[in-house]
């Protein structure tokens, strides 16, 4: 898959092992530079890069450049997950779960971390973040019917319906 750096300090994303089913994308960070953020009232917040690094308050929502442009195959997506070890020590999370980067999108692709710990969390210029895997995608051709579809299985009911 072909990556263009859209800034020249940002990093190739690369496998940790061999066995790795992700490629880790890291921040991209410049002294100096502004961050889109938002606080835990949903307000936006900018925050300053410093050192080339930068500081998330407990419940803020980041998004973090990584400077990388993905020249996406048509029929595939990247799907974007935080790496566990900073879900883990750090306590950030990604604010959609998993993020989904779109084959014809072309613009500067963001990991986008919410704070969800009680701390100050502080991130890095480099530092791995997420983990991205290339996935075909299936599309579907959506079809109105008029009568509800049939009982498949011996389920009844939903959330918590097949027990614990």
């Amino acid at each position: 898959m072909n990556v263009y750096k859209c800034r020249s300090n940002a990093e190739i994303p690369t496998y940790g092992t061999e066995g790795s089913a992700c490629f880790d994308v890291s921040a991209c960070l410049t002294t100096g530079e502004r961050i889109s953020g938002y606080d835990a009232w949903n307000k936006k917040v900018p925050l300053a890069v410093k050192n080339d690094k930068i500081t998330i308050q407990p419940m803020q929502r980041v998004l973090i450049p990584t400077g990388l442009i993905f020249d996406i195959p048509d029929g595939h997506c990247i799907e974007m997950f935080i790496r566990s070890s900073v879900a883990t020590k750090k306590g950030l999370t990604l604010v959609n779960s998993v993020g989904i980067i779109d084959s014809d999108y072309v613009e500067e692709s963001h990991i986008i971390v919410h704070n969800v710990s009680d701390s100050l969390c502080t991130v890095e210029h480099g530092e791995r973040l997420a983990q991205c895997r290339l996935t075909e995608v299936t599309t579907s051709e959506f079809n109105e019917i008029t009568t509800r579809p049939v009982q498949k299985t011996d389920r009844n009911g939903g959330i918590g319906s097949t027990g614990v």
